[in-house]
């Protein structure tokens, strides 16, 4: 595998396919393991070589992981993790320095945003979406669920006027 890997990054930098096979190649259900899977994905972020969406392979990665846990209650708080957090903000972070023409992701940004209640980035992100693809967060009623929590939630000056 990894050899076919070297060879295929050494034709395309950006190859987020590569990548996201090698991801599902290191998951337990396959040939690795959760930290492997994980540590790949920090690869992806930080790599000075590659670039396009293969940042997002770290997002990928952390949308696994609480598939491999039995309990729904292990699934549900897995995302309040603050590494968890850190690792998702690392890979958007990079992600949107090298493309800054890509606002379509910036739904996904606020998904991941709201699930690790990080509530001012959130706040930060929706100020940024464009036109509402509502279906992608459930809903129009959970997306405005989505909404006034962050409001709630978010410190007076994250989200400009909060009055």
């Amino acid at each position: 595998m990894e050899l076919w890997f070297r060879r295929a990054m050494e034709l395309d930098p950006n190859s987020y396919d590569a990548c996201n096979t090698k991801l599902l190649y290191l998951e337990p259900k396959w040939h690795g393991s959760i930290e492997e899977m994980l540590k790949f994905g920090r690869e992806c972020v930080e790599s000075k070589e590659w670039s396009g969406h293969v940042p997002l392979v770290l997002a990928d990665a952390h949308d696994e992981v609480p598939l491999y846990y039995l309990e729904k209650s292990d699934q549900a708080t897995y995302w309040k993790r603050p590494e968890v957090w850190l690792d998702i903000k690392a890979a958007f972070e990079k992600f949107f320095w090298l493309n800054p023409n890509k606002p379509g992701w910036h739904h996904n940004y606020a998904r991941y945003a709201y699930w690790c209640e990080q509530w001012d980035e959130l706040n930060q992100q929706l100020l940024q979406l464009g036109p509402v693809n509502y279906d992608y967060f459930g809903g129009k009623e959970e997306f405005d669920k989505m909404v006034l929590l962050a409001k709630q939630h978010a410190a007076p000056d994250a989200i400009g006027d909060n009055k």
